[in-house]
């Protein structure tokens, strides 16, 4: 029995990233194979992104509950005011000096994208590690924050070009919907609780079958230096922000350094855009690259902070060379 679960577990964002490679490597050898059955299988595998991303957003929506949104934002406030300002102050700033076309391969729909994506799993499950139950609030705040609107607003206002306010409506109609529905009832909210992690994997082989692993391992090295960039400015700023503003350890604020696969509804939501069109490809491989790299490297450097300055489950590693040292004598 091969175990498919256990390897998406093993593998950060896998039962996104194991789908979606794999569907890239059949659309690589036989790039017109899923178009061709046409139907179910063409609608599933191949043209269903925005269906199935919608649906997240919806389930998404459902499950956040409006009566704790006040309390998590005193608890989160600072770190949600600095990653939108990471957002829109760093994506802005990409367009206007580099254009659409960017720099060193990475083009505006690929950085713009990557800088305002924040990973509301990996944050749970470092939360969940280190932190204590008020944490886990964050959740909530990141998925409104991690929403694929807010760059597609940056790219448009940054640009110059004409905003198209219905594109983010019809972002914004499934996840309000959702939420409206979950808080008028709470048994719909569980009901819909199932939802995204079930999606994902088929999310993923959507975005899986636009992409040619070819052309994904020519833009290898700009995926990785996006990420590297992305990693720079999002935990400095973030772990500033944690321990100076919020007087905290530091934990929470790496912890929301990673980029979450909702991010590659982006490129998809864009290919209709002229302006963008030709960038699409390169620029889904480039952020499913930084999801992995992200994802990967993001729990080592929050468990690097909670080694420097603890957390409310693990002591910091001079506090515990303390213990020993009093255990000792």
């Amino acid at each position: 029995m091969i175990d498919i679960y256990g390897i998406f577990k093993k593998i950060p964002g896998g039962s996104l990233l194991f789908p979606m490679f794999t569907v890239a490597l059949i659309n690589t050898i036989f790039p017109d194979l899923l178009t061709s059955f046409g139907g179910m299988t063409t609608a599933m595998y191949k043209t269903g992104t925005l269906t199935v991303a919608g649906i997240i957003l919806f389930a998404t929506g459902a499950g956040i509950n409006v009566k704790t949104l006040g309390t998590v934002l005193k608890r989160c406030g600072a770190l949600t005011i600095a990653k939108f300002a990471i957002a829109f102050g760093f994506g802005t700033l990409f367009v206007k000096m580099f254009g659409v076309d960017g720099i060193w391969g990475i083009s505006a729909v690929a950085f713009v994208t990557v800088i305002c994506s924040t990973n509301p799993g990996v944050f749970m499950g470092l939360a969940a590690d280190y932190g204590e139950p008020a944490d886990l609030g964050n959740f909530a705040v990141m998925n409104l924050a991690s929403m694929p609107c807010f760059p597609i607003m940056i790219l448009a206002t940054a640009t110059g070009g004409a905003f198209d306010i219905m594109s983010v409506i019809t972002i914004l109609v499934p996840f309000f919907l959702g939420m409206l529905l979950g808080n008028i009832d709470p048994n719909f909210a569980k009901m819909m609780k199932p939802a995204t992690p079930i999606l994902i994997p088929f999310m993923g082989a959507c975005f899986g079958s636009s992409i040619n692993l070819i052309s994904a391992l020519k833009a290898g090295l700009s995926g990785v230096l996006l990420a590297v960039v992305f990693l720079i400015i999002n935990v400095v700023i973030m772990l500033f922000v944690d321990k100076i503003i919020n007087r905290r350890p530091g934990y929470c604020g790496t912890a929301w350094c990673s980029v979450a696969g909702i991010a590659m509804t982006v490129p998809a939501m864009l290919a209709a855009d002229p302006t963008y069109e030709a960038y699409i490809g390169t620029a889904g491989s480039q952020i499913a690259l930084a999801i992995v790299i992200t994802g990967l490297v993001s729990p080592f450097i929050t468990k690097w902070v909670v080694g420097m300055w603890g957390s409310p489950k693990v002591p910091s590693n001079k506090e515990k060379a303390v213990v020993i040292k009093s255990a000792a004598n």
